[in-house]
């Protein structure tokens, strides 16, 4: 394999060398072996690291994996897969206009939540959730809503009321988000955001528009139960209680909750498939890379002969009709200027415009070897036609001066087959 990428490796530096002697027909043999070799080496380097790494377990019979799954990537599930249902009940605090005249340890009411939601990704989940319970504060208005007992110190009074929050919220799983997919991961941190509304149910029955957010810290059990330690807020207005104040008029509902994830079937995200490659698949690579170093070894001495040939200048004179033929090569099936040919086209049509008024043809060509007589003779006249119409629209060659030939599939350039789909232009005769 050393020696392999080491030719490879002389046969582009020698590329310099041609173009300098003007070999174009040993150059674009080079190029095109070259562009072959790369994509078998990458692909027999990839074939090799999989068969190494599995011979250290068992040996492959029919199948060498090429590829390895990345943690990033997953296979999006269907609707119904990955939905959960989660329990919870903790303590929480409302911070109203007034609640500080009592003791922070009396304002502790207690809470309950139950969820149904969704992972559509590892990373991102939506959920509805049914929160709330029961809410304690404080005021010294003897006319506020809510009020429990009697005068407390002389000067204010508990409040008390039960009350429920229906809300829907975006997660986002930030360990799987940087961390990438890991079903078997014990802890994950994930941020929730969200917007519903408030309902008190005792007199007189308020209802207000909420924000919450807050983390939940969820823990592995096993593939189908998790315990999760949510910290979590609740935004309400002012109203919700009775008692309004300050310019924004908001009051907060904070709250520590643990509890329980049930995950419905199907609980994991997919991985990509892998790709694999067979045994005479990878025979056959591995033969066709014979055949190319052989190929090569065949042009490297070409190279060392034209090496040692003496250095002769040559001073070229271009007049009127003296162009010669010039190829533009196409891909398979294929009537599209590439960017490289295109830069030729370009260079060409500089010299057809110093040449006086010379006309050319363009002769276009299909690989007999593919595709249908009928399909070949209209492909190489669009090969044709796309070459004159570079020249014409793009580069400004008269249009009076080109014009278009199609002969068709044929086996004149030999192998590689590939020389075969050209076109060629020519100074008419």
């Amino acid at each position: 394999m050393f020696s392999i990428c080491f030719l490879f490796l002389s046969l582009q530096l020698n590329i310099m060398y041609f173009i300098y002697c003007r070999d174009y027909n040993l150059t674009i043999k080079l190029l095109f072996n070259i562009l072959k070799m790369r994509k078998l080496l990458f692909t027999l380097a990839l074939a090799t690291s999989a068969t190494l790494a599995s011979a250290q377990g068992a040996v492959a019979n029919e199948t060498d994996i090429v590829t390895n799954p990345n943690k990033y990537q997953v296979v999006t599930n269907r609707f119904f897969d990955n939905w959960f249902v989660s329990v919870g009940a903790g303590g929480q605090v409302f911070m109203g206009k007034d609640d500080a005249a009592g003791k922070f340890g009396s304002r502790i009411a207690p809470s309950l939540n139950v969820s149904l939601g969704k992972w559509f990704t590892p990373a991102l989940g939506l959920r509805v959730q049914y929160s709330g319970l029961q809410a304690k504060g404080y005021t010294y208005n003897s006319t506020a809503p809510y009020i429990s007992g009697g005068l407390i110190d002389g000067s204010y009074y508990k409040q008390k009321m039960n009350y429920m929050n229906l809300h829907g919220d975006v997660m986002v799983n930030l360990s799987a988000l940087f961390g990438g997919y890991n079903p078997e991961r014990v802890y994950e941190i994930i941020p929730f955001l969200g917007a519903g509304v408030a309902h008190s149910f005792d007199s007189p029955k308020r209802n207000s528009i909420t924000l919450n957010g807050g983390i939940q810290n969820r823990f592995r059990v096993s593939r189908a139960l998790d315990i999760n330690l949510d910290i979590n807020a609740m935004g309400v207005q002012g109203k919700f209680d009775g008692e309004t104040r300050g310019k924004y008029n908001m009051d907060c509902m904070l709250g520590v909750t643990a509890g329980v994830t049930y995950r419905f079937k199907t609980r994991t995200f997919g991985r990509p498939a892998t790709q694999l490659i067979s045994a005479a698949d990878l025979a056959t690579l591995r033969q066709s890379m014979n055949d190319m170093s052989a190929e090569n070894a065949a042009l490297q001495e070409e190279v060392a002969q034209l090496k040692s040939r003496p250095t002769t200048v040559t001073e070229v004179v271009l007049v009127e009709g003296s162009i010669a033929p010039r190829p533009v090569f196409f891909e398979i099936n294929s009537a599209k200027i590439s960017p490289r040919e295109a830069m030729n086209i370009k260079l060409l049509a500089e010299t057809i415009k110093e040449d006086g008024e010379s006309n050319f043809v363009v002769y276009g060509y299909a690989d007999a070897n593919t595709g249908s007589a009928a399909y070949n003779q209209a492909l190489s006249l669009k090969r044709a036609q796309a070459v004159v119409d570079a020249l014409v629209n793009d580069h400004g060659v008269s249009a009076n001066r080109v014009k278009a030939s199609a002969d068709g599939g044929v086996d004149t350039f030999g192998k590689p087959v590939y020389l075969n789909r050209v076109a060629v232009i020519k100074s008419a005769k």
